[in-house]
């Protein structure tokens, strides 16, 4: 297992809260430290022994700038499991350990998609990859009014670990989006397309979509879309719940 204590923190104040309980858990696996965490012991690293070895390994990357615990409580990566001399002791959840099954550096990712038939789901999608950890998928909502957009999107997409296609009625229907499937078909990007609206793949599908990875929501309900982007968020390498 990769040592994730020796990366930098990052500067998403999100991307820390995950950051954080995955360092918390790895240890515990580790032996480091164990799974019931005194938020005190974090805070002073003369308290006690569990406390000097909590400083030497988190001080290093954290120092005492990490999240607090309301937040990884918030989040569910923590519990509360009791009290000791009036300072609150926390346990480490399930959902804390899941995190190191998620990859360690999250992938670049390219959203693409068709306004009239994919901006909500396109805008759910950036939001799930969010709240698991990965900071800045590309969506092409970030583009700055002025720009060359084509040659900055062909760029975005030749740069990403996955481009993630969201395909409703008529997106196929677009140049705009039938030029970002060339670009990472010519590229080393992982395509992933997800059908939704009714749409389904054809024998008349392009090659690009019909012989990679498909996503298809079920039925238009809030459960399909759910599962949808559960199986997609699997797909590149993340635990969901």
């Amino acid at each position: 297992m990769e040592n994730p204590l020796v990366r930098e923190v990052p500067t998403d104040k999100l991307a820390q809260v995950h950051e954080f309980a995955r360092d918390l858990a790895y240890g515990v696996t580790q032996g480091l430290w164990h799974s019931q965490i005194r938020w005190k012991q974090l805070q002073n690293p003369e308290m006690s022994q569990h406390s000097k070895i909590l400083s030497e390994y988190l001080g290093p990357k954290w120092g005492t700038s990490f999240p607090s615990e309301f937040l990884l409580l918030s989040f569910g990566y923590l519990q509360q499991y009791g009290t000791e001399g009036g300072h609150s002791i926390y346990l480490l959840t399930e959902k804390a350990f899941q995190l190191l099954q998620q990859p360690l550096s999250p992938p670049t990712v390219f959203i693409s998609y068709r306004r009239r038939d994919s901006s909500a789901f396109a805008l759910l999608v950036e939001a799930r990859l969010r709240l698991t950890g990965n900071p800045n998928p590309f969506v092409d909502k970030n583009l700055v009014p002025g720009e060359e957009w084509n040659a900055q999107l062909k760029r975005q997409i030749q740069s990403s670990r996955f481009f993630i296609v969201l395909v409703g009625p008529t997106t196929l229907e677009s140049n705009h989006v039938l030029a970002e499937i060339e670009w990472a078909h010519e590229s080393e990007a992982t395509i992933i397309s997800v059908w939704h609206g009714g749409a389904r793949m054809t024998d008349g599908t392009l090659e690009a979509l019909s012989t990679r990875h498909a996503i298809t929501v079920a039925e238009e309900n809030a459960l399909s879309y759910e599962t949808a982007v559960n199986q997609l968020l699997n797909s590149m390498g993340y635990a969901t719940y």
